[in-house]
């Protein structure tokens, strides 16, 4: 993931009798894991033909350690199902940013008036269920604002006007998407209690704000993880890893346990007396199911790819929709830009970008101003375009500007595959990406011609960075991957998974990335990993209690 991982393997003539490994660069807990576990696995199979450590394929999110955590300290019994190899699920893989409030860290900052007017300038009426929660913030502007206090103002009723004005949006069938007020509330209000309950499992956070309301814990998500596993073990959680679960047990109406498979395929049943909780992620690797279910641009397909670990896929979701479950918002998600199906990572997508003259679709055209491509968005030209692709199309200077930021970065990005290609004729490359030749060339030739006139009649490009016109040329197939879904099921503050007549499932809970209500039509990060885990922690403790709407 973030750079070279060199392997030395030393045979005789009928083994593999020896196995190094060294990557300094891999991430503790994700890669480093499989750099420690995978030479043993292969000398003791003699094959490299084994299942890889599991991080690379992670399905769900550390609020499975948070509802552990939480069940076992109020007195249950608890067995966790892990899918993968690790615990951590997605949190490992995210910066780990949470809400804090924090008064010191604030008092430190500058005054921030000049920002504050606008939410002054807010029509109440226009914000429905969040109303009285702006007219409370509206109040405390004021106060700050005729006073002289040194420091910046914040608090959580701005944090969740700033939440709600980041996730309104409509789907492509002018649909308002969801955001659950006191889904919403209820964890903004209990932010700090739950970066207290952290930290009797040894999770910091930085004396630094990450932005304007979250701040991140010191060694980041990882360390997030750390706490939860640290106090799930202590309260005796048992945690099966490398199990994953496939159907929920329903009798009586009422859901009693789960089957599932282990990594040699053999089936498993578990009986829960107190309650089953879900939070198996999302299913953003889901293909099939993401394009099924997208409302939000026409040329999002199954083929698309996804950013996310090949076990995303809805799994709790689905378990649950056959029990009766209701889902929302499921058309609602995200997307961000990336070589073709993995052809490269973020990061140097984000030095590819810019060094491109100019972009057109799976057609052979230009169909925007090629300087605001990428980023992380829900809706945009790209994805309206056929299966989501761009091809970025560049000469020499393209070439040298990108092995100019990291030496030999051509060569290595071409060695992935043919998303990558370079060729001495323009024409050639144009082939080789699977382009229409002749409808390109043309495309080509008009910008050129742009170029030289220094406007962009079509797209409104105000500044240019060359003519394709000097070899070797450079084409680079891009996608815009499925990232986060924000749909899936709808819970209750009591965390319990609700049915299409809005009452509570018997003895099922969920939390995390598999429901729906928190985020709205925007990713809200620094914000979202304080709901989910609240959600783990509320469904841990209601289940240990067996407290909510449910029979007992």
């Amino acid at each position: 993931m973030n750079g070279d991982v060199t392997v030395q393997m030393t045979f005789d003539k009928n083994s593999i009798t020896d196995i190094s490994v060294e990557g300094d660069k891999e991430t503790p807990g994700i890669g480093t894991l499989a750099l420690e576990q995978l030479p043993d696995t292969i000398l003791k199979a003699q094959s490299a033909e084994i299942d890889g450590i599991a991080s690379a394929t992670i399905t769900s999110d550390a609020i499975l350690m948070a509802a552990a955590a939480s069940a076992g300290q109020n007195g249950a019994s608890v067995i966790v199902l892990e899918a993968n190899g690790i615990v951590g699920g997605s949190t490992i893989r995210s910066g780990g940013h949470m809400l804090v409030f924090d008064n010191k860290i604030n008092a430190s900052m500058e005054r921030n008036d000049k920002a504050l007017e606008s939410y002054l300038e807010y029509d109440p009426g226009e914000f429905g269920e969040w109303k009285d929660t702006l007219l409370t913030l509206q109040e405390q502007i004021k106060s700050y604002l005729s006073g002289n206090d040194a420091g910046r103002f914040d608090s959580v009723e701005m944090a969740l006007i700033d939440h709600y004005i980041k996730g309104r949006g409509k789907d492509i069938d002018g649909n308002d998407v969801t955001i659950d007020f006191e889904l919403c509330r209820n964890a903004f209000e209990n932010a700090a209690a739950i970066n207290s309950w952290l930290g009797e499992g040894g999770m910091k956070i930085q004396d630094k704000m990450y932005n304007a309301h979250g701040g991140t814990p010191v060694d980041g998500a990882s360390a997030m993880v750390n706490a939860l596993q640290t106090m799930a073990e202590a309260s005796g959680a048992k945690i099966i890893l490398n199990m994953r679960a496939t159907d929920l047990i329903v009798e009586n109406g009422s859901v009693t346990g789960v089957t599932a498979v282990d990594s040699n395929g053999t089936k498993h049943t578990y009986h829960a007396q107190k309650g089953v909780i879900l939070a198996t992620g999302s299913f953003s690797s889901n293909g099939a199911m993401c394009a099924q279910y997208q409302r939000m641009e026409t040329g999002l397909t199954a083929n698309v790819g996804s950013t996310n670990p090949a076990t995303n896929t809805g799994d709790g979701i689905i378990m649950a929709e056959n029990a009766g479950a209701a889902l929302r918002d499921m058309g609602l998600l995200c997307t961000l830009m990336k070589g073709y199906h993995e052809g490269c990572s973020t990061g140097e997508f984000g030095k590819i970008n810019g060094t491109q003259q100019l972009i057109v679709n799976a057609e052979g055209k230009r169909f925007m101003d090629d300087v605001k491509a990428g980023g992380m968005t829900t809706t945009g030209v790209l994805n309206s375009q056929p299966d989501g692709l761009a091809y970025f199309v560049g000469d020499s200077s393209m070439i040298h500007a990108l092995n100019e930021s990291v030496e030999g970065f051509v060569d290595d990005m071409c060695s992935r595959g043919d998303w990558f290609v370079v060729a001495d004729s323009l024409e050639e490359a144009l082939a080789k990406s699977g382009l229409d030749v002749e409808t390109a060339m043309e495309t080509i030739t008009t910008f050129n011609g742009y170029v030289d006139a220094g406007t962009d009649p079509d797209f409104g490009r105000t500044a240019f960075n060359g003519k394709v016109e000097n070899g070797p040329f450079a084409v680079v197939k891009m996608e815009n991957h499925y990232h986060l879904t924000f749909g899936g099921l709808v819970i209750d503050t009591d965390a319990q998974v609700l049915d299409e007549n809005n009452q509570p499932i018997p003895h099922l809970y969920a939390a995390g990335d598999v429901i729906s209500g928190f985020e709205g039509a925007a990713h809200q990060s620094g914000d979202c990993l304080t709901v989910v885990l609240f959600y783990g922690k509320v469904a841990g403790q209601k289940a240990a209690l067996r407290q909510g709407g449910h029979p007992g």
